[in-house]
């Protein structure tokens, strides 16, 4: 089952502050899991999110099974985005 993509403007903009090859290999990424995004997609404790490990980037990414879609939420540094994802919900 294949999952389309869906992006934030949020995850826009976090994606437009990156450096082009960064970019590159993140919407890389996001594609090549969009056939089976659970075998690739960490839950997060205490959130109805799931999170995607790329380099030391992390994507949040909302999942919605009945329409088979993947919301990209937010995109940033491993560092930067659990205090973000706190700050935002």
């Amino acid at each position: 089952m294949k999952f389309s993509v869906d992006i934030s403007k949020t995850a826009e903009k976090d994606l437009n502050s990156l450096d082009d090859k960064t970019c590159e290999i993140i919407i890389n990424k996001i594609k090549s899991i969009s056939e089976d995004p659970f075998h690739f997609l960490e839950r997060l404790a205490g959130y109805t999110l799931y999170k995607l490990r790329c380099g030391n980037y992390r994507i949040i990414i909302r999942l919605d099974t009945n329409n088979n879609t993947m919301q990209i939420v937010m995109v940033d540094h491993r560092e930067k985005i659990y205090k973000r994802l706190q700050r935002m919900i």
